[in-house]
């Protein structure tokens, strides 16, 4: 698996500090505590229908760039519009296989 990263970020301490601001945010609108797990890829199945989000690649449902994904009560896909600049995550509940960074 790749190291981690976040899509645009030009450092490795700017990606940190964007993760760490969507983890905030995703507290604040959740009201959940969000794990420091550093979750790069998704597979699960929503009504009926299989979905893989993986950072970097097209979130399937939004059609727009998968930036981080968190774990907490639920797992939490977050995109510029859902989860990072505003609005709320996509959240994926038991998801088929989980795919950690290095």
């Amino acid at each position: 698996m790749p190291e981690f990263f976040v899509p645009g970020a030009v450092s490795l301490q700017e990606a940190e500090k964007v993760w760490q601001a969507t983890k905030k945010f995703a507290e604040e609108q959740t009201g959940w505590i969000v794990t420091n797990r550093r979750i790069f890829r998704l597979e699960y199945t929503h009504r009926g229908k299989d979905y893989v989000a993986e950072v970097g690649q097209t979130e399937p449902r939004t059609g727009e760039p998968v930036l981080v994904i968190l774990g907490s009560n639920a797992y939490l896909v977050c995109t510029r519009k859902h989860g990072v600049a505003r609005g709320e995550p996509i959240m994926v509940g038991g998801p088929r296989q989980i795919v950690d960074f290095n």
